[in-house]
């Protein structure tokens, strides 16, 4: 008979207790990169909701003029203020009504809209009374469509395939004249209201409310980003200067004063950090992000 060897019950234990050991050590630093991943992806999370804050809401800050009353309101952790939501050329009159130019598709146009334009809204014709320029304010009546064509001679030139393209028409009340006005630049601005708010799950976010003509309120608070931390914490701290640089004391009384707005945001991960990074008191990782914008439409 042949003679088989085997293993004694002592090398089967050494073998269990080492492989064992070996998987272990396998477990641990595989949980380690895992809550690595983890905190990783919270952080990443956090900066873009930073992110996103601080490329919104300058939008609407540097297209304002504080110096033409754009600037409604201004607190430590709201702003309203005049945003545009259209701009053109009027390219002809018909009928007491300005006709603007069409938004073309290529770089040299005459017209650009983030809205549709609706009744109710503000209108600002740039004039020159006296040979200075200024922008007057007018309410929009009526919106209604135009059918293709050309601008007249004192307006600009359209491209042939923008001459192809619908137009808008908007009645203005009490409107100056109408000959006088073709070829000049209008912008319509409708309220807006950006805040930082408490939300029903709990969280704060930086949200916007845009003004409704039909019911003249605004609408319901929409987040735009977040969370971010509370009110009270510096979730959202808004700074205000004139041109001086002098800090101006919140709310504003004079907005007209205000040069340039500070923007700051503090935020925490959703979860608390297992791994990188020092954590606050409850866990958790915080971030912040600040920017200033300087207000360059100021007359």
């Amino acid at each position: 008979m042949l003679t088989r060897r085997g293993v004694t019950l002592l090398e089967l234990v050494v073998v269990l207790v080492v492989g064992g050991g070996a998987l272990g050590l396998i477990a641990s630093i595989s949980l380690r990169q895992q809550r690595v991943f983890g905190d990783l992806a919270d952080a990443s999370a956090l900066a873009g909701q930073l992110r996103d804050a601080e490329a919104i809401l300058p939008i609407d800050l540097r297209g304002a003029s504080s110096g033409a009353g754009d600037i409604r309101e201004a607190r430590d952790t709201s702003i309203e203020l005049r945003a545009t939501i259209a701009s053109a050329v009027v390219c002809d009159t018909i009928g007491g009504a300005f006709v603007l130019a069409p938004a073309g598709l290529g770089a040299a146009t005459f017209n650009g809209s983030s809205a549709p334009i609706e009744a109710g809204d503000s209108a600002w014709l740039l004039t020159m009374p006296d040979s200075i320029e200024a922008w007057q304010p007018f309410r929009v009546a009526t919106v209604s469509a135009a059918a293709p064509g050309a601008c007249v001679a004192s307006a600009p030139q359209l491209p042939a395939a923008d001459r192809l393209l619908a137009r808008v028409a908007l009645a203005l009340e009490s409107p100056p004249s109408l000959a006088l006005s073709v070829g000049q630049p209008l912008r319509v601005t409708r309220p807006l209201r950006y805040s930082l708010y408490h939300a029903s799950d709990g969280a704060w976010y930086l949200g916007e409310r845009d003004w409704n003509n039909a019911t003249r309120r605004f609408n319901t608070i929409q987040p735009v980003s977040g969370p971010f931390l509370s009110a009270s914490a510096g979730g959202l701290t808004l700074g205000y200067a004139d041109s001086a640089g002098s800090a101006l004391s919140a709310p504003v009384s004079d907005t007209r004063s205000i040069a340039t707005v500070r923007v700051d945001f503090r935020g925490q991960t959703r979860t608390s950090t297992r791994v990188l990074g020092a954590a606050a008191a409850n866990g958790k990782r915080g971030d912040s992000a600040g920017i200033v914008v300087l207000l360059r439409n100021r007359r």
